[in-house]
């Protein structure tokens, strides 16, 4: 909670404060369904409880909907896992909650005409919780597997990631999914360096610390650009302007914030 709240409560404040200004635009979603700039919404998403009312729940920075998800998931994961002691509980407890997302999506869509309060809800991502489970299962049991097979899966997840971040079809992030399980599982520096070496250089690791900022900010900066009327026509300028912004708020973010905060935490653990 130390690592991700006190960023994330920065960002929907800062964008809040903004949208409330009437200087910019309101973002996509916050149109589309008829959200407010509020102390409601403010509220909604302070409390991490923006899913109970999915007009509000990617309204102000258009990708935080995930972020009271993975909360709730931490509450709730031990329980879960308590139960997914083995592969079979785990692989049962995840066709099960792929059943029930299915059905209450259904229902949601017949009786609300729209899909989103569960697609943007707890219930329709806790089996790619259970999908984490089963990886460290997996990863255990093939921990000291020495054959040719693991090069298989490795160079054939490395590829179905790539499939999916080039190209746009439904069923992406499942494949984004499927194919990063696949990594944890099989994935060692003795495997497959060829994947590890350029993962593990500095900038690599530079970005993974920053990623969590980046994730959060990248959308506010594309919605502030545009608004100014910064943003060239031209996609690979167009592209290099919004990661340079983004990379540079996101260090700034990451130092000032998430790192001190994140040292805090580990204090915080250590003295308990």
């Amino acid at each position: 909670m130390v690592r991700i709240v006190p960023l994330y409560w920065f960002m929907i404040s800062i964008a809040m404060l903004l949208w409330a200004s009437g200087n910019f635009s309101l973002p996509y979603w916050m149109i589309e369904l008829n959200s407010e700039p509020n102390l409601y919404n403010l509220a909604m998403h302070f409390s991490m409880l923006s899913y109970l009312d999915y007009r509000v729940a990617n309204s102000v920075l258009g990708v935080e909907w995930t972020i009271p998800i993975e909360v709730f998931w931490y509450v709730c994961l031990p329980s879960a896992l308590w139960f997914a002691l083995t592969i079979f509980r785990t692989v049962t407890l995840m066709f099960f909650m792929l059943i029930i997302t299915a059905a209450l999506s259904y229902l949601s869509k017949e009786m609300l005409g729209t899909s989103l309060p569960i697609q943007w809800s707890p219930i329709a991502h806790g089996h790619l919780f259970m999908l984490g489970a089963l990886a460290f299962h997996l990863r255990g049991r093939f921990k000291s597997y020495k054959g040719k097979t693991s090069n298989k899966w490795i160079a054939a997840a490395v590829c179905l990631f790539t499939i999916a971040l080039l190209f746009d079809f439904n069923g992406r992030s499942a494949i984004l999914a499927i194919s990063t399980a696949i990594m944890i599982v099989w994935l060692t520096p003795i495997r497959a360096s060829w994947v590890t070496r350029p993962l593990t250089t500095p900038p690599m690791l530079f970005v993974g610390s920053i990623s969590y900022s980046m994730y959060l900010v990248h959308m506010f900066v594309i919605h502030i650009l545009h608004d100014l009327g910064w943003l060239p026509d031209a996609g690979h300028i167009r592209f290099i302007l919004i990661f340079g912004v983004t990379v540079l708020l996101s260090t700034l973010t990451y130092l000032l914030i998430e790192k001190p905060t994140n040292q805090y935490g580990r204090k915080l653990v250590k003295s308990l």
